[in-house]
């Protein structure tokens, strides 16, 4: 750059349009300016300030959960992180933290990650807009810390520079997910790499264009099959029931009247039971589920015809004492918020543990968050939601 040898451009192509404006061609990418521009800082910043053995160690002793991933060596000694591995570090770091630095570091970590999750959200209003300006100011109030750990000179970052547009582009050019480079990234493993594994890796180019052809012939088949069949309700009346196999799959219709939109949620269980056999009384114990022989029979009353009321069900005896119980079962992700552009098929299964405590093995209760109402889409909190 001293040399000036990348040159410049004297004559841009765009000086005489009339209505041009080159800067709006530069739209907020969160997958490059926040995850692994701006969220990269922060970590670095903040290790550097706790120390990165220390953090390494609260990050391997964090217990398993649902939504996280486990990094059993710490992060500080990944090389080449993805995005995906940047997001599931956004998920835990301020969790290490908590109580470990001070209070205008907390501040500015918190006020960083609270505008990267709401640059995310699939739709905005003036409201939501206005939380990401005001996360933004707190960080721009309490960013003076780093200098006075000597951890940075200046703030004088492209990328954190970058943070001041996204509120106009998003009124200009609609939610980040419309020009988020994330997609892109998706397609580079749906249109080459999996080509590339399909051929013999020899004059590979004509192979994955055949291949990759005759995958869309597939999909567009299958749409058009499917475009042919008519919608069909899943059945209410009784429980819904799995077929054989070594694992069960039970789909839930969501689709309601006439519309044309289905909404199914995958659940996929294990052939056989974790443990068989175990009476109620153990079962509330183990799980530590003091209300679950009520919960139990409310549900199997929803199905009797001239069923009880509502406050005399728990005075029914069950018709069984004894229940085949599973630890853990795996579910189709949902979009709650911010989920992976295009996920693959992989990646679109969570597991949910509810596994009591047996000799060495600890304990493990996944939570898990379940839409109760439609109309929470919009909710910028957990109103309106159940946790389970």
């Amino acid at each position: 750059m001293e040399d000036e040898v990348s040159g410049g451009v004297p004559n841009p192509f765009w000086k005489d349009f009339p209505y041009s404006d080159i800067h709006m061609s530069m739209t907020p990418d969160v997958l490059h300016q926040l995850y692994q521009g701006v969220f990269k800082y922060i970590l670095d910043w903040t290790s550097t300030a706790f120390n990165k053995d220390e953090l390494d160690a609260c990050v391997r002793t964090l217990p398993p959960a649902f939504g996280i991933r486990h990094f059993k060596n710490g992060v500080s000694g990944l090389s080449q992180v993805t995005g995906s591995e940047r997001k599931d570090m956004a998920r835990i770091l301020l969790a290490c933290l908590a109580g470990k630095l001070a209070s205008p570091v907390l501040l500015a970590t918190r006020s960083i990650l609270d505008f990267i999750y709401l640059a995310q959200y699939p739709s905005h209003s003036e409201t939501t807009l206005r939380y990401m300006t005001t996360a933004l100011d707190n960080y721009h109030k309490h960013r003076g810390v780093f200098i006075r750990l000597g951890l940075r000179d200046d703030f004088n970052i492209p990328k954190f520079h970058s943070l001041l547009h996204y509120a106009d582009s998003i009124r200009r050019f609609g939610t980040t997910d419309n020009y988020n480079t994330e997609m892109f990234e998706r397609f580079h493993i749906d249109f080459a790499k999996e080509g590339w594994r399909a051929s013999n890796h020899r004059d590979e180019r004509p192979q994955m264009t055949l291949w990759l052809n005759r995958k869309e012939k597939m999909v567009g088949f299958g749409d058009y099959i499917n475009s042919l069949v008519p919608l069909r309700k899943a059945p209410t009346s009784a429980p819904p029931t799995a077929p054989t196999g070594t694992s069960s799959r039970v789909t839930f219709d969501l689709s309601s009247g006439d519309s044309v939109k289905q909404e199914a949620v995958s659940i996929q269980i294990t052939k056989l039971p974790s443990e068989r056999r175990q009476a109620v009384v153990t079962i509330e114990d183990a799980h530590g589920t003091s209300g679950f022989t009520r919960s139990l029979k409310e549900y199997l009353n929803s199905f009797v015809e001239g069923r009880s009321r509502h406050e005399n069900v728990s005075n029914h005896p069950l018709p069984f004492h004894r229940i085949d119980v599973f630890h853990s079962f795996k579910i189709k992700r949902g979009e709650l918020a911010y989920t992976e552009a295009v996920p693959n098929a992989s990646n679109n299964l969570e597991v949910i543990h509810a596994r009591p405590k047996k000799g060495k093995q600890v304990a493990r209760f996944d939570t898990v968050v379940v839409y109760e109402d439609e109309e929470v889409g919009e909710s910028t909190g957990l109103i309106g939601l159940s946790l389970n």
